[in-house]
């Protein structure tokens, strides 16, 4: 999974029952659809509200220093994505996570 936009994307839905977390850049004038990035099995999200700009891979190895002084604990590499916006790294730990370029309504979840 790798995603690189320029687009604006939000922190959009979260449901704490599933731990299924939804970021999406919202289609509008400009853009004919919605960008959602969904992660299933969250377990940290450490990213701000906005980000213009977003670059999304799986973790690394070299990764795991670093997002383990965020998170406090040990991650495993197959659960860690980073997100990247402005030059500034995030991470979310989460059993998963996919890209659907959809143009559902922007206030319709993908969660339901």
């Amino acid at each position: 999974m790798r995603l690189e936009s320029q687009r604006r994307f939000q922190l959009w839905e979260y449901r704490v029952s599933h731990g299924s977390l939804l970021i999406r850049s919202p289609m509008g004038p400009e853009e004919q659809t919605n960008v959602d990035v969904l992660f299933d099995g969250v377990e940290y999200i450490g990213c701000p509200r906005m980000m213009r700009g977003l670059s999304v891979r799986e973790g690394r190895v070299d990764d795991e220093l670093q997002a383990k002084a965020c998170v406090g604990a040990v991650i495993l590499p197959e659960r860690l994505f980073v997100l990247v916006s402005e030059g500034a790294s995030y991470y979310v730990v989460a059993s998963a996570c996919r890209v659907d370029e959809n143009q559902a309504d922007i206030f319709d979840s993908p969660f339901v």
